[in-house]
């Protein structure tokens, strides 16, 4: 059989192969387009979290000694309410990981420098002391793997 006659007989068979890959491709293209969107969605998501949480630290006076490197705890102890936002924060940083960790959006840049300020403060290095062991294995490496280091 020559090629003219082949194509002859089966030129419907090839616009459904051309037809099927073609839109494969664009499934794929689409996809990751999709998957781009997401993570910038996420990330959207992670840092309105953020801007709520840190606002009550602007706005509440009984949330000031949470980020002071002179607050004395052996004067006057953490507070409920600096455990209760200390505590946010760590859930929020956890759920952070996690969405880095899965692929669901990229690690923000200086997120190792942020951890390592906030947590060598008197009242968050506390509250993480004492909630650390409430934490998944690997969210507690992943978080004192940036304590007293350069890393970033």
């Amino acid at each position: 059989m020559t090629w003219p006659a082949w194509l002859t007989e089966n030129w419907f068979t090839g616009v459904q192969t051309v037809a099927i890959v073609s839109g494969l491709i664009f499934t794929c293209v689409t996809l990751k387009r999709d998957e781009r969107s997401r993570r910038v969605a996420n990330l959207f998501q992670l840092t309105h979290h953020h801007n709520e949480l840190w606002a009550q630290a602007l706005t509440k006076p009984e949330l000031r000694r949470v980020m002071s490197m002179k607050a004395d705890l052996s004067l006057e102890p953490v507070t409920e309410d600096e455990t209760l936002f200390v505590g946010s924060v760590i859930l929020n940083l956890n759920s952070a990981h996690y969405a880095i960790k899965r692929g669901m959006m990229d690690s923000p840049h200086g997120l190792g420098a942020d951890i390592r300020t906030f947590f060598a403060h008197p009242v968050p290095r506390a509250v993480w002391t004492k909630l650390r062991h409430l934490q998944d294995t690997d969210f507690v490496a992943f978080v004192e793997g940036y304590f007293d280091k350069g890393k970033s």
